[in-house]
């Protein structure tokens, strides 16, 4: 079991974070926790809320990783469906070439959104990309 912080020792957790929340810095806090007669360092209270932190950033990264599991797939098939929207509407000549080159634009964008999330690194990416645009000609 990892070693208590003295902010822990001394039960202080939950004023620490109030106090953080209203804006007060490590020194600050640590003045205030001096004026109940007990010591604890700016740099104690420091690394106490950067823990605390990293923990919240921890769990509120896990539900967003559950969440897109869950999500994910719906979330392309809609994808893959605005894009083909995108590519009829990218064959009509009757719109500007100005208006052509927007929803080139946004097909790109879904294209790379769709290979982002898929898992496929940033370099691959940009390579497919650049095949695309040199295929369209733009």
């Amino acid at each position: 079991m990892p070693r208590l912080t003295k902010v822990e020792q001394y039960k202080l957790e939950k004023e620490v974070l109030d106090w953080s929340g209203q804006g007060m810095s490590s020194r600050e806090i640590s003045e205030k926790i001096a004026e109940k007669n007990l010591v604890v360092s700016y740099g104690a209270i420091a690394s106490f809320l950067k823990s605390v932190r990293k923990e919240r950033a921890e769990t509120s990264r896990a539900i967003v990783q559950e969440h897109m599991q869950k999500t994910l797939p719906d979330d392309l098939e809609l994808l893959d469906e605005m894009n083909q929207e995108l590519a009829e509407w990218f064959k009509d000549e009757s719109l500007s070439k100005r208006e052509r080159l927007r929803i080139y634009d946004s097909l790109l964008r879904g294209i790379d959104m769709k290979l982002k999330n898929s898992g496929a690194g940033e370099n691959s990416t940009e390579d497919f990309l650049n095949a695309l645009k040199e295929r369209w000609g733009i």
